[in-house]
């Protein structure tokens, strides 16, 4: 029988200090075995020190362009910014025509350096906030980024259109894939425990957003009390101990190196 991998990933990772450190205390307490950091936000020393400090995390790069502003020079990337000089947000990207495949490149090797330049490493995989390379301009820009360092990718549902996935060959990501960006809802301790009991073979990827909420995140994010519950459900040491009785092996996308 194949064997079942599953990578428990946190997003947002650098979001605020709060979010931060749910993150972390979920990852030494509970399930979480992999996150992604946002390389173009404030980073802190202290904060990079703490993340380094989890050795078995796995710390993977989460490219942003719609919040805070561009790593790379605001003139190579005009169609991804306000006049103010701040990302334009989701809505506002879906609403119009998209930026070029181009400037997206560009801001998204720019935040890729940066990461390399604070944690002296490349991320072990690399995924995009809210979901947007599971639209075509924002595919094509991450899968020329990962495709020179062989890093491997979330899973995107661009993948299951015809002929893509042949095509991109060389892209390293899970066979399954479970998550929602609905700020409303989230994860519940039922709705978990039915997953992990009916899990696949193969590689899975468990998307989830733990953080402790205060003002500074309500103020740049819709996803607020939800990621209260999901450090509760997924920093729990019960759950842990419930996948390790399924003979579920956790890991981080690190994993694709060793296959």
């Amino acid at each position: 029988m194949k064997q079942k991998i599953l990578i428990v990933n946190a997003d947002d990772c650098n979001l605020t200090p709060k979010v931060t450190e749910a993150i972390l205390k979920a990852h030494q307490n509970g399930i979480v075995a992999s996150t992604t950091f946002m390389i173009n936000l404030s980073t802190a020393p202290d904060v990079v020190r703490e993340v380094l400090a989890c050795k078995k995390l796995g710390l993977g790069l989460h490219l942003n362009i719609t919040l805070g502003e561009p790593v790379a020079k605001k003139a190579l990337v005009k169609s991804l910014i306000r006049k103010d000089g701040r990302f334009k947000k989701q809505a506002e990207y879906l609403a119009k025509k998209f930026p070029p495949v181009e400037e997206i490149s560009e801001e998204f090797k720019a935040q890729l350096q940066r990461f390399v330049k604070v944690f002296k490493r490349l991320p072990t995989h690399v995924d995009v906030h809210h979901h947007m390379h599971d639209h075509m301009p924002f595919f094509i820009a991450l899968a020329a980024l990962v495709k020179k360092h062989g890093l491997p990718v979330r899973w995107s549902r661009i993948l299951n259109e015809p002929g893509v996935r042949a095509t991109h060959k060389y892209l390293k990501t899970t066979d399954h894939f479970y998550g929602n960006l609905d700020p409303h809802t989230f994860w519940t301790d039922e709705v978990l425990r039915h997953l992990l009991f009916t899990l696949p073979e193969g590689t899975s990827e468990i998307m989830c957003h733990p953080g402790w909420v205060d003002d500074e995140l309500c103020a740049i994010s819709s996803l607020t009390f939800p990621r209260e519950r999901e450090y509760q459900l997924f920093g729990s040491r019960e759950l842990y101990r419930y996948i390790t009785q399924l003979g579920i092996k956790l890991a981080h996308f690190g994993w694709f190196r060793k296959k």
